[in-house]
């Protein structure tokens, strides 16, 4: 019998997913509720045009590797002066002073999540995730080979008090964690907070227990109500916190411009195991110019508005199932985590809704534990705010009309 390719490839290739995103036959026709993609009105197009043949005019060096006047470093790390800016911003917004080599520039803040596991997971190290979780980040941390522990999540983010008798009934065993993963600021899928007392808590128990904390903060710049709450990155003082942040989710997803932060050693045992050659020199300084020239915080504050309203049109459509679903509404962020009312023939609307057209993301994509309760997460950034109020409006119907009982 002859071998083909498919024969001839790896278990990982085999056993990992081609995808994790469906792809509709015809996008244009859906309500697209599913993909946590920014609203493409909020693109800066014209000032990212201007920017970008700006660069190359000023510099050919844009087209290269690496500036040669700061040399091969750019090569792991990434344009030293796009860093320096990221740190006076993060200087600016959480309080925390990073040094420019305490910051590595990645392809969006996945790859930065992706190198902290090739960096510091080993075969049999256990990390702990919330039980609901970014599933990207939960597959790079198996391959690195970590034995991962779900801990439970409500809408004051990780369950820290549960995360502490994990971490007691472990040692017990002669075992320890060696890290925690979490989106402690709008949590994907969910859109929760991870609570003040929790986040002094869990940066003390990383410090009596010496385990790093991987801290996602791709959203959290896209605060529309409440108050922010400090990040772990800054109520860390002894190098255990590690944050990851991009540009994708506020900018524009196809920069790919994201970060990882942390202290220099950090950021050189990241640097240690990439081997893509870093980023694009020309889309970090067409990021530098976006920066410098200050277009970042007005551009924040047109964002934030284009989200809150989304956010709301959302709720208003979904109201229509009444009691039939659940949800708290986020101060921030793409999404609405929603449960739905055991009442609820789940298989029969999630049919219904795909003959209307109405894609969302099914809640068990980011399940680890229990998954006997039905749940969707809704993005509402990417279409029309007229088409979230609509599409949302629908689904609620769908779902009124889908009751098993009276409800």
């Amino acid at each position: 019998m002859a071998i083909t390719p498919k024969d001839l490839i790896s278990d990982a290739a085999r056993k990992g997913p081609a995808s994790f995103f469906d792809q509709p036959e015809r996008p244009e026709e859906i309500y697209n509720f599913d993909q946590g993609l920014a609203a493409r009105e909020t693109f800066p197009e014209g000032d990212l045009t201007r920017l970008a043949n700006k660069v190359l005019k000023d510099d050919l060096f844009t087209l290269d590797y690496f500036a040669p006047e700061v040399g091969y470093g750019e090569l792991t790390h990434g344009s030293k002066r796009l860093r320096e800016l990221i740190a006076a911003r993060i200087a600016k917004v959480q309080g925390k002073t990073v040094e420019t080599n305490g910051l590595i520039l990645t392809s969006g803040s996945v790859q930065a999540i992706a190198l902290a596991a090739r960096a510091f997971i080993d075969p049999g190290d256990i990390v702990a995730i919330e039980a609901v979780t970014f599933p990207y980040a939960a597959r790079y941390m198996r391959e690195a080979g970590a034995e991962l522990l779900p801990i439970p999540i409500d809408w004051n983010g990780m369950d820290v008090d549960g995360l502490e008798q994990e971490i007691e009934t472990l040692a017990s065993n002669g075992k320890r964690i060696k890290m925690v993963y979490l989106g402690p600021t709008f949590h994907c899928p969910t859109g929760a907070e991870l609570s003040l007392d929790r986040r002094k808590k869990l940066v003390a128990l990383a410090q009596k227990h010496r385990f790093m904390v991987l801290e996602d903060d791709c959203y959290g710049e896209l605060r529309f109500a409440g108050e922010p709450l400090p990040s772990l990155f800054s109520l860390d003082d002894q190098g255990l916190v590690m944050q990851a942040g991009t540009f994708s989710k506020t900018i524009a997803p196809a920069l790919r411009m994201g970060w990882m932060a942390g202290t220099p050693e950090v950021a050189q045992a990241l640097a240690s195991v990439r081997q893509d050659l870093g980023v694009s020199q020309w889309l970090a300084r067409v990021m530098v110019a976006f920066l410098e020239e200050g277009l970042y915080d007005p551009h924040l504050e047109k964002v934030r508005e284009v989200y809150r309203q989304k956010c709301m049109a959302a709720v208003e459509g979904l109201k229509v199932a009444g009691n039939l679903v659940s949800f708290n509404i986020p101060q921030g962020s793409f999404y609405l985590w929603v449960e739905i009312n055991e009442a609820v023939d789940w298989e029969r609307a999630q049919a219904l809704a795909a003959e209307q057209k109405l894609y969302f993301r099914p809640g068990e994509r980011f399940l680890s534990g229990d998954q006997s309760r039905q749940f969707f997460r809704m993005s509402y950034s990417q279409e029309p705010l007229d088409r979230v109020r609509e599409g949302a409006t629908k689904i609620g119907a769908i779902i009124r009309s889908c009751t098993k009982v009276s409800a």
